[in-house]
Protein backbone atom coordinates (compact mmCIF):
# COMPACT_ATOMS: atom_id res chain seq x y z
CA UNK A 1 0.00 0.00 0.00
CA UNK A 2 0.95 3.68 -0.02
CA UNK A 3 2.47 3.61 3.48
CA UNK A 4 4.71 0.66 2.60
CA UNK A 5 5.75 2.34 -0.65
CA UNK A 6 6.62 5.58 1.18
CA UNK A 7 8.56 3.62 3.80
CA UNK A 8 10.53 1.78 1.12
CA UNK A 9 11.31 5.03 -0.68
CA UNK A 10 12.51 6.56 2.59
CA UNK A 11 14.86 3.63 3.20
CA UNK A 12 16.32 3.97 -0.29
CA UNK A 13 16.67 7.73 0.07
CA UNK A 14 18.44 7.42 3.41
CA UNK A 15 20.84 4.85 1.96
CA UNK A 16 21.62 7.25 -0.89
CA UNK A 17 22.22 10.10 1.56
CA UNK A 18 24.66 8.00 3.55
CA UNK A 19 26.44 6.94 0.35
CA UNK A 20 26.78 10.56 -0.83
CA UNK A 21 27.85 11.81 2.59
CA UNK A 22 25.07 14.38 2.94
CA UNK A 23 24.20 15.70 6.40
CA UNK A 24 20.41 16.08 6.42
CA UNK A 25 17.29 15.57 4.36
CA UNK A 26 13.83 17.03 4.84
CA UNK A 27 11.23 14.55 6.09
CA UNK A 28 7.69 15.57 5.16
CA UNK A 29 5.46 15.15 8.24
CA UNK A 30 2.58 17.39 7.12
CA UNK A 31 0.26 14.38 7.21
CA UNK A 32 0.88 14.22 10.98
CA UNK A 33 -0.04 17.85 11.69
CA UNK A 34 -3.52 16.87 12.81
CA UNK A 35 -2.20 14.11 15.04
CA UNK A 36 0.34 16.40 16.70
CA UNK A 37 -2.22 19.13 17.37
CA UNK A 38 -4.97 16.75 18.46
CA UNK A 39 -2.71 14.78 20.80
CA UNK A 40 -1.42 17.94 22.46
CA UNK A 41 -4.97 19.20 23.02
CA UNK A 42 -6.22 15.86 24.33
CA UNK A 43 -3.39 15.72 26.84
CA UNK A 44 -3.86 19.36 27.83
CA UNK A 45 -7.53 18.67 28.51
CA UNK A 46 -6.61 15.98 31.06
CA UNK A 47 -4.90 18.41 33.42
CA UNK A 48 -7.93 19.85 35.23
CA UNK A 49 -6.95 23.41 34.34
CA UNK A 50 -9.18 26.47 34.55
CA UNK A 51 -7.22 28.48 31.96
CA UNK A 52 -5.80 25.96 29.46
CA UNK A 53 -5.75 27.32 25.91
CA UNK A 54 -6.56 25.30 22.82
CA UNK A 55 -3.41 24.68 20.77
CA UNK A 56 -3.19 25.17 17.01
CA UNK A 57 -0.58 24.49 14.35
CA UNK A 58 1.63 27.46 13.46
CA UNK A 59 3.28 27.26 10.04
CA UNK A 60 5.90 29.85 10.95
CA UNK A 61 7.00 27.71 13.88
CA UNK A 62 7.10 24.71 11.55
CA UNK A 63 9.53 26.56 9.29
CA UNK A 64 11.74 27.54 12.23
CA UNK A 65 11.66 23.97 13.52
CA UNK A 66 12.68 22.65 10.11
CA UNK A 67 15.63 24.99 9.86
CA UNK A 68 16.78 23.88 13.30
CA UNK A 69 16.32 20.17 12.55
CA UNK A 70 18.26 20.53 9.30
CA UNK A 71 21.39 21.41 11.30
CA UNK A 72 21.52 17.84 12.63
CA UNK A 73 22.78 19.04 16.00
CA UNK A 74 20.85 17.90 19.07
CA UNK A 75 20.96 21.10 21.08
CA UNK A 76 18.68 24.01 21.95
CA UNK A 77 18.68 27.29 20.09
CA UNK A 78 17.40 29.25 23.15
CA UNK A 79 16.29 32.26 21.10
CA UNK A 80 12.81 32.86 22.40
CA UNK A 81 10.74 29.76 21.63
CA UNK A 82 9.55 26.78 23.61
CA UNK A 83 11.47 23.73 22.42
CA UNK A 84 10.95 20.01 22.70
CA UNK A 85 13.53 17.89 20.89
CA UNK A 86 13.82 14.16 20.31
CA UNK A 87 15.55 11.70 18.04
CA UNK A 88 15.58 7.99 17.41
CA UNK A 89 18.59 6.36 15.79
CA UNK A 90 18.96 2.81 14.58
CA UNK A 91 21.64 0.45 13.34
CA UNK A 92 18.92 -1.25 11.29
CA UNK A 93 16.18 0.21 9.08
CA UNK A 94 15.54 3.94 9.29
CA UNK A 95 12.87 4.62 11.94
CA UNK A 96 9.43 5.40 10.53
CA UNK A 97 8.49 9.11 10.93
CA UNK A 98 5.08 8.29 12.37
CA UNK A 99 6.63 6.07 15.02
CA UNK A 100 9.20 8.74 15.88
CA UNK A 101 6.45 11.35 16.37
CA UNK A 102 4.22 9.10 18.46
CA UNK A 103 7.07 7.83 20.63
CA UNK A 104 8.55 11.29 21.15
CA UNK A 105 5.26 12.80 22.31
CA UNK A 106 4.61 9.79 24.51
CA UNK A 107 8.02 10.08 26.16
CA UNK A 108 7.61 13.82 26.69
CA UNK A 109 4.25 13.39 28.40
CA UNK A 110 5.49 10.44 30.43
CA UNK A 111 7.61 12.89 32.42
CA UNK A 112 4.37 13.88 34.19
CA UNK A 113 5.06 11.84 37.39
CA UNK A 114 8.40 13.65 37.74
CA UNK A 115 6.76 17.08 38.03
CA UNK A 116 5.89 18.49 41.45
CA UNK A 117 3.17 21.11 41.05
CA UNK A 118 3.81 24.36 42.87
CA UNK A 119 7.60 24.08 43.09
CA UNK A 120 8.14 26.82 40.51
CA UNK A 121 10.51 24.68 38.45
CA UNK A 122 9.94 22.12 35.72
CA UNK A 123 12.85 20.06 37.08
CA UNK A 124 13.17 16.79 35.15
CA UNK A 125 9.80 17.24 33.44
CA UNK A 126 10.37 20.23 31.16
CA UNK A 127 9.03 18.51 28.04
CA UNK A 128 5.80 17.68 29.82
CA UNK A 129 5.32 21.16 31.30
CA UNK A 130 5.94 22.84 27.93
CA UNK A 131 3.28 20.62 26.36
CA UNK A 132 0.67 21.57 28.96
CA UNK A 133 1.65 25.20 29.66
CA UNK A 134 -1.72 26.96 29.73
CA UNK A 135 -0.75 30.14 27.87
CA UNK A 136 1.04 28.30 25.07
CA UNK A 137 -1.39 28.21 22.15
CA UNK A 138 0.71 27.40 19.07
CA UNK A 139 2.98 24.56 18.05
CA UNK A 140 4.98 23.81 14.92
CA UNK A 141 6.99 20.63 14.41
CA UNK A 142 9.40 19.32 11.79
CA UNK A 143 11.72 16.39 11.12
CA UNK A 144 15.00 15.78 9.37
CA UNK A 145 16.79 12.55 8.60
CA UNK A 146 20.39 12.89 9.78
CA UNK A 147 22.98 10.43 8.55
CA UNK A 148 25.07 11.71 11.47
CA UNK A 149 23.43 13.58 14.35
CA UNK A 150 25.76 15.39 16.75
CA UNK A 151 24.85 16.11 20.36
CA UNK A 152 27.11 19.17 20.34
CA UNK A 153 29.48 17.54 22.84
CA UNK A 154 31.39 15.19 20.57
CA UNK A 155 29.01 12.24 20.41
CA UNK A 156 27.51 11.28 17.04
CA UNK A 157 24.41 9.15 16.38
CA UNK A 158 24.07 7.45 12.99
CA UNK A 159 20.91 6.95 10.95
CA UNK A 160 18.75 9.26 13.08
CA UNK A 161 15.32 10.81 12.66
CA UNK A 162 15.45 14.19 14.41
CA UNK A 163 12.08 15.57 15.60
CA UNK A 164 11.77 19.23 16.66
CA UNK A 165 8.75 21.11 18.06
CA UNK A 166 8.74 24.85 18.75
CA UNK A 167 6.04 26.43 20.93
CA UNK A 168 4.63 29.92 21.46
CA UNK A 169 4.03 31.84 23.67
CA UNK A 170 6.69 30.71 26.06
CA UNK A 171 6.36 28.28 28.91
CA UNK A 172 8.57 26.91 31.68
CA UNK A 173 9.12 30.21 33.48
CA UNK A 174 10.95 29.79 36.77
CA UNK A 175 8.68 30.58 39.69
CA UNK A 176 5.45 29.92 37.77
CA UNK A 177 3.11 26.95 37.51
CA UNK A 178 1.93 25.61 34.13
CA UNK A 179 -1.75 26.36 34.71
CA UNK A 180 -4.39 27.36 37.25
CA UNK A 181 -6.22 24.33 38.69
CA UNK A 182 -10.00 24.50 38.57
CA UNK A 183 -13.11 23.70 36.53
CA UNK A 184 -12.47 23.65 32.78
CA UNK A 185 -12.68 27.10 31.14
CA UNK A 186 -13.61 28.82 34.40
CA UNK A 187 -10.71 31.27 33.99
CA UNK A 188 -10.45 31.69 30.22
CA UNK A 189 -9.39 35.13 28.92
CA UNK A 190 -12.23 37.52 28.15
CA UNK A 191 -13.73 36.87 24.72
CA UNK A 192 -12.76 33.19 24.67
CA UNK A 193 -15.19 30.31 24.28
CA UNK A 194 -14.90 26.81 25.71
CA UNK A 195 -14.19 23.97 23.28
CA UNK A 196 -15.74 20.54 23.65
CA UNK A 197 -12.42 19.38 25.12
CA UNK A 198 -12.73 22.02 27.84
CA UNK A 199 -10.04 24.35 26.46
CA UNK A 200 -10.07 28.13 26.02
CA UNK A 201 -10.47 29.23 22.41
CA UNK A 202 -10.31 32.82 21.16
CA UNK A 203 -8.92 35.19 18.51
CA UNK A 204 -5.44 35.03 20.06
CA UNK A 205 -5.34 31.30 19.30
CA UNK A 206 -6.26 31.33 15.60
CA UNK A 207 -5.26 34.85 14.62
CA UNK A 208 -1.53 34.12 14.33
CA UNK A 209 -1.62 30.73 12.68
CA UNK A 210 0.25 31.76 9.55
CA UNK A 211 2.67 34.24 11.08
CA UNK A 212 6.31 33.73 10.16
CA UNK A 213 7.68 35.17 13.40
CA UNK A 214 6.36 34.55 16.88
CA UNK A 215 7.53 35.29 20.40
CA UNK A 216 8.31 32.91 23.27
CA UNK A 217 10.19 30.46 25.38
CA UNK A 218 12.56 27.90 27.07
CA UNK A 219 14.28 24.61 26.58
CA UNK A 220 13.68 20.97 27.34
CA UNK A 221 15.50 17.82 26.23
CA UNK A 222 15.11 14.14 25.47
CA UNK A 223 17.22 11.56 23.70
CA UNK A 224 16.37 8.05 22.71
CA UNK A 225 18.46 5.67 20.68
CA UNK A 226 17.70 2.17 19.58
CA UNK A 227 20.16 -0.57 18.78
Amino acid sequence: DLDKMNSSLLVLLCALIQFLGLDAVYVNIQRYRGYIQRTHNNLRALEGAADMKYMTTDYGLENLSQRWADRCVFEHQMRGYGENLAFISSTGPTPDPGYVIRESIRQWYNERPLYRFGTGSCGAACHYTQMIWARTSRVGCAMSYCAALSDGRGRVYRNAQYFVCFYSPQGNFIGQTPYTPGPACSRCPMGNTCTREGLCFGPDVMGRRRRRSVAATYKSTMTKSEA
